[in-house]
């Protein structure tokens, strides 16, 4: 949380003593709901795996990705995006890996998310 900044008002008329005024210069936006999206990428080789994991993260997509873990043959990507960003994510998504299996959607918390950071 911004700090108040307080400005001194001084009238060079008059010789009243200065008034102190609070001034908040911080806009606040609304905080949009976040959604976890768990996606599983099967891949049958190392080498095809790398190319997945190239592939998503050089995509829009990339910005979105919270967590990459292998798993016994599969890549395991976690996604963290803003609700109003789901249609976006899940149609670039099957267009850049149509293999992908997407998993069940989750709310994040803010006060999870804020603890990890």
């Amino acid at each position: 949380m911004a700090s108040t900044q307080w400005l001194k008002v001084v009238h060079a008329e008059s010789s009243a003593p200065a008034q102190s005024v609070s001034r908040n210069n911080v806009i606040r936006f609304p905080s949009s709901q976040r959604i976890l999206l768990p996606v599983s990428l099967h891949y049958a080789s190392p080498e095809q795996s790398r190319a997945q994991i190239r592939a998503l993260l050089h995509c829009p997509l990339g910005v979105y990705v919270a967590g990459i873990e292998a798993v016994r043959g599969d890549v395991r990507v976690l996604f963290d995006i803003a609700a109003e960003d789901f249609d976006f994510t899940l149609h670039t998504l099957i267009a850049t890996l149509p293999q992908a299996t997407i998993g069940r959607l989750s709310r994040r918390s803010v006060k999870a998310a804020s603890s990890r950071a």
